[in-house]
């Protein structure tokens, strides 16, 4: 099968990526830089391709998928794990923070979607995932971008499994709590110790490792989940039960 899958580079994306190559699947990996991958992209590059990609630069999406010199192939998945996460007080959150945020984690979303969706790209009982997370159906202070960006994820996951069932296109999404990834890394090295503290303690099974996530992302993109669609899969080790 071939599927497009972003965020190819580190965390969550790249076990999908090793996932899917030891599946025989072909992948195009979108990433932004990925020497950190190397030795994987150069042990497996006949399932491989890679793009450097920004999804800050929504408009040029569809030009990313013109470089992808598709023949015949049209795909059968859709895993979007780029995104990233803000935490900062809201009296610090300008306008043009705010756009950064929703262009990576929304518009980036939307558009690869509507480009995905297209006949000459996809085919029919494709299956989309969609990276949101538990933030989506929680709160927390300091995070009204990153909470808002992943809700918005699970509405456009619902009116998309809609409007593309027709087609048999399922769209899902999945929702980690923190999992030990570069993202949470860079979280923990900008908050104070007794507060990554407070975070450990609010997951009652501990923090998630991305082998605690991937499979259900696995789940939904086979035949297996073919009854499935516009569904929000918590992976959050008990974080949002209490």
């Amino acid at each position: 099968m071939n599927f497009i899958l972003t965020g190819a580079t580190s965390g969550i994306g790249f076990e999908t990526l090793q996932q899917l190559v030891k599946n025989k699947h072909n992948v195009i990996a979108i990433g932004r830089d990925f020497s950190k991958i190397s030795s994987f992209i150069r042990d497996n590059k006949n399932q491989i391709r890679e793009y450097v990609f920004d999804f800050d630069k929504v408009k040029e999406i569809e030009r990313l998928f013109l470089a992808f010199e598709l023949n015949s192939e049209k795909f059968d998945g859709l895993i979007h794990c780029a995104g990233v996460e803000e935490t900062m007080p809201l009296t610090l959150c300008t306008p043009d923070k705010m756009q950064q945020i929703y262009d990576v984690n929304v518009l980036a979303g939307i558009e690869l979607l509507r480009i995905f969706t297209k006949k000459k790209y996809s085919n029919d009982g494709a299956s989309i995932v969609f990276l949101s997370s538990v933030m989506g159906v929680l709160g927390q202070p300091g995070k009204i971008g990153y909470c808002s960006t992943k809700a918005a994820v699970l509405g456009m996951v619902k009116a998309s499994a809609l409007e593309f069932a027709k087609r048999k296109i399922r769209v899902n999404a999945v929702l980690p709590g923190v999992v030990n990834t570069p993202m949470t890394k860079k979280l923990f090295a900008n908050i104070e110790e007794s507060k990554i503290k407070q975070i450990v303690e609010m997951h009652p099974l501990g923090l998630g490792e991305v082998t605690d996530v991937v499979p259900i992302i696995l789940f939904l993109l086979s035949p297996d989940s073919k009854w499935i669609t516009g569904q929000n899969f918590v992976v959050d080790g008990g974080y949002s039960v209490q």
